[in-house]
């Protein structure tokens, strides 16, 4: 996601992965626990309802299980930037990675001059594209691969159970798969895979400036040979208030702010560029 860099702290966490400089913004834990809240509370519930009837069953507490959603939440979406830093080195530039309240960022820190074949070159559109893809695709790989693994060694993962379910009905080569009995196992597989598969697919819903906004900004560049923002910023608005509001109907509040927010930005953005022929 490309929003904006927010400003430095001194509670700011720092530390580098694959030669990333990465720095996490003391808000980004705020938000990441807030979000988690209601998952975290429901498991437990779910889990000390069962265990005076379940031998074996038992929950760590609701605390423990905020902190998994946190760090579940931490590591899926660093692996998210990382995709899209590791684009920009395929084409030479440096990055740094951010990660604040909005999600993350993966800020070039070189420009968008890459050297190529002893020559300079800008990116073009299609690299645009490649590097917005990047960051959601190893992002919901990620989530994919957790998954299935925890499927084929026996541990039930939600998500993926699911997700299967609509593509094959045959579902016996992980029929035997159980859900721990331990709500911090289930917790560690399951928040990570439930943050690995929906975060990029929001992620990548045609809404500037999230990647999907990107994605379909350089093909309308490449489709109309103009930059195609005035466009992405115009179906943008149409699918952010879409989207709010199916969020408000399932009563995700927070979810709904965030995509109302978005599309405002697109609304104020075709503004600023003023009224356009087609």
């Amino acid at each position: 996601m490309l929003i904006g860099e927010p400003m430095p702290s001194q509670y700011d966490w720092r530390f580098q992965i694959f030669g990333f400089p990465i720095r996490v913004t003391w808000l980004f834990w705020i938000i990441a626990a807030a979000l988690g809240y209601n998952q975290a509370m429901s498991l437990d519930e779910n889990y000390q309802r069962l265990a005076p009837a379940v031998e074996g069953v038992s929950s760590p507490g609701f605390p423990i299980l905020l902190c998994v959603w946190v760090a579940a939440t931490l590591l899926s979406i660093l692996v998210h930037e990382l995709g899209h830093a590791l684009a920009f080195r395929y084409f030479g530039i440096q990055s740094e990675i951010v990660l604040y309240h909005m999600g993350g960022l993966a800020i070039p820190t070189a420009g968008y001059l890459y050297q190529r074949g002893g020559f300079r070159r800008r990116l073009t559109d299609g690299n645009q594209i490649i590097i917005s893809a990047a960051g959601p695709l190893l992002q919901l790989a990620s989530g994919i691969v957790v998954g299935v693994g925890a499927l084929l060694a026996g541990i039930y993962t939600g998500e993926i159970g699911s997700w299967l379910k609509w593509f094959s009905a045959d579902a016996s080569w992980f029929a035997g798969a159980q859900i721990p009995e331990n709500a911090f196992t289930y917790a560690l597989i399951n928040f990570y895979v439930l943050i690995s598969l929906w975060w990029p697919l929001f992620n990548l819903l045609p809404v500037y400036p999230l990647d999907g906004g990107h994605i379909v900004q350089h093909t309308i560049a490449i489709v109309r040979r103009t930059d195609g923002l005035y466009e992405a910023n115009l179906i943008g608005a149409v699918v952010g208030f879409g989207v709010a509001w199916w969020f408000f109907r399932s009563g995700m509040t927070i979810n709904a702010l965030l995509f109302v927010s978005l599309a405002m930005s697109n609304v104020q953005a075709m503004q600023q560029q003023g009224p356009r022929i087609w």
